[in-house]
């Protein structure tokens, strides 16, 4: 018996991302306005360290927080990461980070709420997946929101499934994740005895190296196609 619905939020529920162009200048000009000597130029190359650094971590499916990174980057800089420093920077990021809802995502989520316990698992170094949610109304529906960043493993890694079995309270093969990614969402998923409806959004299918239990082009056929699973 299925009691749990899982989602990925990214290219599932929402659509969007970070304008890192526009993000790098406000921060440049940002930390040059207080007096650090920064240019863009000496930005890139801290972030690029950075990001040397995040890649290895997540190489071992391991993940970072907001706050981790750019500490890395402003430590680059000859920057003390002060508490003021890193939350003006999110500030910065979530002004830059521009998301809308993927149509029928709101309706669909509601109407499973009834039927199912739901939860999030998102890969995401900082918290925009919760402010997301909190702006579509849709945060009351989900019994717990697992963003890696917050738990420090990312998806596919399995341990970032198993805290949001724990969190609800089931065992894997009472929850089905929803996902847009085939190695992220299906293969982790999968991994870890759960099933996986994997939301396509018109991509080729032709590589698939774990089969997903349904395959929805909409999220709005996710209600009709669970109905098979369950």
């Amino acid at each position: 018996m299925i009691r749990a619905i899982t989602f990925d939020v990214g290219g599932t529920l929402a659509d969007g991302g970070l304008d890192k162009k526009a993000f790098m200048r406000k921060v440049v000009d940002y930390l040059s306005g207080l007096g650090y000597g920064v240019s863009p130029r000496s930005y890139r190359k801290s972030l690029d360290k950075a990001m040397g650094e995040l890649q290895r971590l997540r190489s071992l499916g391991r993940e970072m927080s907001f706050r981790d990174f750019y500490s890395l980057v402003l430590s680059g800089l000859g920057i003390s990461p002060t508490e003021e420093l890193l939350s003006a920077l999110l500030g910065l990021y979530f002004e830059c980070f521009i998301s809308s809802p993927i149509p029928g995502s709101y309706e669909v989520v509601r109407a499973l709420s009834g039927r199912y316990e739901l939860a999030v698992i998102s890969n995401a170094i900082s918290p925009w997946p919760r402010r997301f949610l909190e702006a579509q109304g849709l945060k009351p529906y989900f019994r717990t929101i697992i963003i890696s960043g917050e738990v420090g493993w990312r998806k596919p890694h399995g341990k970032v499934f198993r805290i949001a079995l724990s969190r609800l309270g089931v065992r894997p093969h009472e929850a089905i994740h929803v996902g847009d990614s085939p190695v992220e969402d299906v293969a982790g998923a999968k991994a870890v005895g759960m099933k996986a409806v994997l939301v396509a959004r018109g991509r080729s299918l032709l590589d698939l190296e774990v089969e997903p239990d349904a395959i929805v082009e909409d999220i709005r056929e996710l209600p009709e196609a669970l109905k098979a699973l369950t």
